[in-house]
């Protein structure tokens, strides 16, 4: 439903203005024809000419067939019905460019097929596609703009005119205004830049610091047939990875080729099982999986900034959904090709390490990995704070054994894939397939509750210094992130409560030109002069407009207010520096009651449910 509702919307932006300009430049066309026809044909009548043989010379010869090239014969004709500038050359005009338009959007969708099925290759033909596919579309897109605002504009203007025999000013400078604010975000995206890379929460570990990890590392990759990684990160992040693009920790760039390791996962797994993950990531290096990720990562997400970009503007839906299907299509094309890669990763650690290895590995990995989901998730939905230290790493680690043998576990194994931050792992079942290796799942807790008594956290002198402090950053950024999420679903009963929504959502005074003031608040919008509180709970939709340079705040109530009306406008004079700022505050604090009003409502129905 996905690609449907996608492809629906593109056909849509690329045909629907073009149809419409070239089904009124055709009516406009034979209007003007039957009006100019009538007109000569009454002036020969009045000038007491052969009425009857320039109606048939205009039969034959229409007006508007001589707005494109004519012979030498008609010239003066032409002059006459169909000059420049013209009613009559501008529709000819318009119902061309209409036709073009449309037949441009056609190869559009033809490139878009083009470039996808390029990047189905391979990895190296995603990138070739993908450096073709972002111009191509983002210079179509842009004429799109251009030509189907033009459009727009001749239309605001001609649509009232041609059938009212009036225009309205207004229209055509709104509409022109909505297609200058298109080209103005087009050209905001182009020019965008990149956020700098996100900090990876984990510490780097040198050669001094564990030169038995290093060791062994540098003899898998002997092994693998590839050069070992250049630094070497450990985490408690949930999985395992080898990336070639840059990478920020403790705000420190590394680059080079890098790999992460799991703290917490590497104490769930034997020596071997942990050599076979290591083989299966160390094969991604050695089969340039890693440098071409590395090549296509900052593109994509460049491409991912600038299509967000274009879906925040009506005017530029029109470069949205073309560039939208494209990667919706080149992400399929990525999974794709990753899963193979995956697949071959795996043979390659089945091979040199054991079948059993890397599949005993998966079903620990994804086993602690739902687990931990389990509990962050119960401790998130928690409707208090946390008074007391989380206890998230000692939680899991009691509660895992009981979890991989509760009821559900199976069910949650069938569904869970390996967690991976940069492509889409194959399920467990395809990979143990994949090595010829199979473990049934009723066997799954065995395998998942074993605790090795070696592990390469052995080889890591420094593993419990840094998953000590990891932990315990995490923890606290944790319950902070708990705590401001309580004050979005707090529609607060008690002091405490109320004292929370305020730390992150104060009362916030804005003033007007003549001194009073509006103040937005979690509880509604305090009005100037008046000091009365519109509730938002009273708010069905709110929108600050300008027009003619005057800001003006528009509400729409749900039940009429005091004065009895349905509808508000509360002028806000003197803004004009703090109106953006007005903007957001308006919006994010609409935005907290309206999560807060759909958290109680979902909470009242499994209630209701559970009564």
């Amino acid at each position: 439903m996905g690609y449907t509702k996608v492809i629906f919307w593109l056909l849509l932006t690329l045909f629907l203005i073009p149809a419409i300009t070239l089904g009124f430049a055709e009516y406009g066309s034979k209007s003007l024809n039957q009006e100019y026809t009538q007109f000569f044909i009454e002036d020969a009548q009045k000038q007491h000419q052969d009425a009857d043989k320039l109606a048939g010379f205009l039969q034959q010869n229409p007006p508007s067939s001589v707005c494109g090239p004519v012979a030498e014969d008609l010239l003066n004709y032409k002059k006459a019905v169909c000059s420049p500038g013209s009613e009559l050359w501008q529709f000819y005009m318009m119902g061309n460019v209409a036709l073009w338009t449309l037949i441009a959007g056609g190869i559009v969708l033809l490139m878009i097929v083009l470039f996808s099925a390029l990047a189905f290759r391979n990895r190296r033909s995603q990138l070739l596609s993908l450096m073709l596919a972002r111009p191509f579309l983002m210079l179509a897109g842009s004429l799109e703009v251009i030509v189907q605002g033009g459009m727009l504009v001749w239309l605001s203007f001609w649509g009232t005119a041609f059938f009212t025999q009036t225009y309205y000013p207004k229209l055509v400078i709104i509409v022109g205004l909505m297609v200058l604010g298109g080209i103005y975000y087009i050209i905001k995206g182009i020019f965008k830049k990149l956020p700098p890379e996100e900090n990876i929460e984990g510490e780097v570990v040198s050669r001094e610091a564990a030169p038995a990890l290093w060791s062994r590392i540098d003899a898998l990759a002997a092994r693998v047939g590839t050069t070992p990684p250049d630094h070497i990160v450990a985490g408690i992040d949930t999985n395992f990875y080898v990336t070639e693009a840059p990478m920020r920790v403790n705000d420190h760039l590394l680059t080079g080729r890098k790999l992460y390791v799991s703290i917490p996962l590497l104490r769930q797994l034997t020596l071997a099982q942990a050599d076979g993950v290591m083989v299966h990531e160390l094969t991604h290096l050695h089969e340039g999986d890693t440098a071409s990720g590395a090549l296509l990562g900052p593109k994509l997400h460049r491409f991912d900034l600038y299509i967000a970009l274009m879906s925040e503007n009506v005017a530029t839906l029109i470069v949205y959904y073309p560039l939208y299907l494209y990667r919706m299509l080149f992400e399929l094309a990525w999974q794709r090709n990753s899963r193979e890669r995956e697949f071959v990763a795996d043979r390659n650690a089945s091979a040199l390490i054991s079948p059993a290895a890397i599949i005993e590995s998966l079903i620990k990995i994804s086993a602690y990995a739902s687990y931990r989901y389990e509990v962050e998730r119960n401790l998130f939905e928690n409707n208090a704070l946390h008074e007391s230290e989380l206890g998230i790493r000692k939680t899991i680690a009691a509660g895992l054994p009981a979890h991989v043998n509760s009821p559900g576990f199976i069910s949650t194994m069938r569904e869970q894939n390996v967690p991976h931050p940069f492509d889409s792992h194959p399920p467990l079942a395809e990979r143990m397939r994949n090595v010829g290796f199979s473990v049934e799942e009723s066997a799954y807790s065995s395998v998942a509750a074993e605790l090795p008594t070696e592990s390469w956290v052995d080889l890591m002198p420094v593993a419990d210094n840094i998953e000590q402090q990891l932990w315990q950053k995490y923890e606290r950024d944790f319950s902070s992130n708990h705590e401001e999420s309580l004050a979005w679903r707090y529609q607060p009963t008690g002091e405490a409560e109320t004292a929370l929504v305020l730390k992150y959502f104060p009362n916030v005074p804005f003033t007007l030109k003549d001194g009073s003031q509006i103040e937005i608040t979690w509880q509604g919008i305090v009005l100037p002069k008046t000091a009365e509180l519109l509730e938002w709970d009273n708010v069905k939709n709110i929108n600050v407009l300008r027009n003619f340079g005057r800001d003006t705040l528009h509400v729409q109530h749900v039940q009429p207010n005091a004065h009895g009306k349905k509808r508000s406008k509360i002028p806000l004079p003197g803004l004009k520096k703090e109106i953006d700022r007005f903007k957001g505050v308006l919006a994010w604090y609409w935005h907290r009651h309206q999560t807060a009003r759909s958290i109680q409502a979902q909470a009242e129905t499994l209630a209701q449910h559970d009564a």
